[in-house]
């Protein structure tokens, strides 16, 4: 054991080891020998891990190791905010993000006022269903706005939001705040592949195009070497443009400089785009996207209030949420699973206001016979609904005991279909030694991993499972997790 030999002592070495043997021993032997030798080769000591597993139709525990120990367990607390909705809105909720007339529509597609567009939080607007949208409103007849196009987003009322408060990080679209008008995740991709028509040279699309936003690359082709870890080589600036001694906060450029291998042939890089604040990054992509779809626009794209009397033009309905939670939980979409949190608050949402909703759904729903909650006290603690935070938590026992209420839950099938399956899909596909046989949705953050969900036994029977790691060398403790699978699905003895 790598932790013995770090506290060995050649005066008192052979006293120390026999006392920490003593003192762990107990810990160790409490856990199954597959757990307990993972968990030994990682260096990750017992205490630092909870391990839960429970019959999901319900029942004595097989595994109960420091179940009631809050920890964080990251994404996995999409299972909250998932199962949440699901139960209160119903698999089929639907977002309708509207747009109404700010005047007459004349017969030659001309429209005398501006056009108003009503944020609904729609998490999935992502740029081919934008331009879907479009699409239609040229089909209703709309061609030039002679105005503006007014965007109201007071369904979320929110603190500005800060990209670099969990990590510092920017520039990574996971750090994109919530908005009642979510574009394309508020996210742009840059494109990279070697220019055959110019050796040595490297061509760099975005995708989607942002008005007033213009590419500055500098790239160079790297001819020899691998592609790994080819963005750490790159530098990527985002800001406005300077003219003479002003700058144009109108007009920004991404400036990449730096060597790109040859070996990488066709890449893509997606960035989160903050730009000139709070729904910048939307009037760009709007206005760049109506005017490619033919549309013409006299003035600006900006914030404004849906009036009082508008009727609604048009609306773009959403994919039902029964398929939105699938893309938030398979893929753990932490700006989708944001979007979907705060819908749960109503109108106007605020983050308190969904933390409080979520907390009360999840704890009435989790009561005992005696009226107690493995979810109260402390033990479920939310902040934005994703698990990207360091405040969010939860007891393996809350989480254990609200996958049980899932599973015998209405819309459990819908529930269940959205977690990723092991070794098949989704954030479980390298899950490989129990590939097919549990669905489990997967968690990790700096010195954090988790999973939890419902694995099917040798004996047919299902169970739900959590298993958590919170220890500075948690990323190696990752095949201890695996083990907790491989044996909760062997429920029929060595």
């Amino acid at each position: 054991m790598n932790s013995l030999r770090l506290l060995y002592r050649p005066r008192h070495g052979l006293f120390a080891v026999t006392a920490l043997l003593g003192l762990l021993a107990p810990a160790w032997a409490a856990l199954p020998a597959a757990l307990s030798s993972a968990l030994q080769t990682s260096g990750v000591p017992p205490e630092a891990v909870s391990f839960l597993v429970l019959p999901a139709d319900g029942g004595a525990a097989r595994l109960d190791h420091e179940g009631k120990v809050i920890r964080q367990v990251a994404s996995v607390m999409k299972l909250f905010t998932t199962g949440a909705a699901l139960s209160t809105l119903g698999p089929a909720y639907t977002w309708r993000t509207d747009v109404a007339l700010g005047g007459t529509l004349r017969p030659n597609g001309t429209l005398d006022g501006p056009l108003h567009m009503r944020g609904s939080g729609d998490p999935s607007l992502v740029m081919e269903k934008v331009q879907l949208m479009l699409s239609r409103w040229r089909a209703g007849g709309l061609k030039k706005i002679h105005g503006d196009l007014l965007i109201d987003r007071s369904l979320f009322d929110l603190a500005p939001h800060d990209p670099a408060a969990f990590d510092g990080l920017v520039l990574k679209p996971y750090n994109a705040g919530a908005d009642a008008l979510l574009l394309n995740y508020q996210a742009v991709s840059l494109r990279f592949a070697p220019d055959q028509a110019r050796p040595g040279q490297v061509r760099v699309s975005m995708e989607p195009e942002l008005d007033g936003v213009q590419l500055d690359s500098r790239l160079r082709v790297q001819a020899s070497g691998p592609c790994l870890n080819w963005r750490e080589n790159l530098n990527v600036v985002i800001e406005p443009v300077a003219g003479g001694h002003k700058v144009d906060r109108q007009r920004w450029a991404i400036k990449v400089n730096g060597p790109y291998p040859r070996a990488c042939e066709d890449r893509e890089w997606p960035l989160l785009w903050q730009g000139d604040g709070p729904g910048d990054h939307a009037a760009r992509l709007l206005s760049s996207a109506w005017r490619q779809s033919g549309g013409k626009l006299s003035g600006h794209v900006q914030a404004g209030h849906w009036p009082d009397q508008a009727m609604v033009w048009q609306s773009w309905v959403s994919p039902p949420l029964g398929v939105v939670v699938r893309d938030i939980n398979k893929f753990s979409n932490n700006v989708m699973a944001r979007q979907l949190f705060l819908t749960l608050a109503g109108a106007p949402a605020t983050l308190a206001r969904a933390q409080q909703v979520v907390t009360q759904q999840v704890q009435a729903a989790t009561l005992d016979a005696a009226g107690h909650s493995p979810c109260g006290d402390g033990a479920l603690v939310l902040d934005n609904g994703s698990g990207l935070s360091r405040l969010e938590r939860s007891s393996a026992w809350c989480l254990g005991r609200w996958l049980q209420v899932m599973w015998a839950s209405p819309v459990m099938p819908d529930f269940v279909a959205s977690l990723p399956v092991t070794g098949v899909d989704g954030t479980a596909r390298k899950l490989s030694s129990v590939a097919g046989r549990a669905h489990i949705k997967t968690g990790s953050i700096e010195g954090v991993v988790a999973l939890a969900g419902v694995v099917e036994g040798d004996s047919g029977r299902r169970y739900v499972l959590v298993g958590t790691v919170n220890h500075p060398q948690a990323e190696a403790a990752r095949p201890a997790l695996e083990a907790l699978i491989l044996w909760a699905q062997r429920d029929r003895g060595p």
